[in-house]
């Protein structure tokens, strides 16, 4: 038979380790309670919680991803190519012509520039004659958007900043072959 002292012991280990989940309120009462991951979404809500990678600009962002309760927004430019993360190491924007902004990255290996000639702020455009998307292969060849569109989150005409997102189905001009450019984003990029 155990001690009392034993007995005691298990209790505190058992009770000291389980944890305890307040069953009580809603999925919509502001408060993180019931199991949820954050305040009313994830575990038994069906609202899927925020974060600083969904490629949102959400929660009180400055910015997709970065600021508010986020890590600071720094200058970057990013994109997926047919599903493989691609990022500049040297990123740009400048106002190439009246009305027309140019944004460039490089990587040292291959390239986006990304055009657009429209109303300076925010809002989404589809790609046609106010945006246009290029990506630059290592082997220098040339991808041109067909399809897609480019959205600015931020176009601030006053400290000459801007960020978004883009994507584009892009075809090579010399041999047809497509590539698909998702969850691109740009951030914090002065003109």
């Amino acid at each position: 038979m155990r001690s009392l002292a034993q007995l005691m012991l298990l209790f505190f280990v058992f009770t000291s380790c389980s944890e305890t989940i307040d069953n009580t309120g809603t999925c919509y009462d502001g408060v993180k309670n019931q199991g949820e991951q954050g305040i009313d979404c994830g575990g038994p809500c069906q609202a899927a919680c925020a974060s600083c990678a969904d490629g949102i600009m959400n929660q009180g962002e400055t910015a997709v991803d970065c600021g508010g309760p986020c890590d600071p927004c720094y200058p970057r430019l990013s994109a997926k190519i047919d599903g493989v993360d691609w990022s500049a190491t040297s990123r740009n924007a400048f106002i190439s012509a009246p009305g027309m902004i140019r944004i460039y990255g490089t990587n040292t290996q291959s390239n986006f520039t990304l055009y657009y000639s429209g109303v300076f702020e925010s809002g989404t455009t589809t790609a046609g004659s106010t945006f246009k998307g290029e990506f630059r292969s290592l082997s220098g060849d040339l991808y041109a958007s067909t399809s897609g569109s480019i959205s600015f989150s931020t176009f601030d005409t006053v400290a000459r900043t801007i960020s978004g997102t883009y994507q584009f189905l892009a075809t090579d001009t010399t041999s047809g072959t497509q590539l698909t450019i998702t969850s691109g984003v740009f951030n914090s990029i002065n003109y």
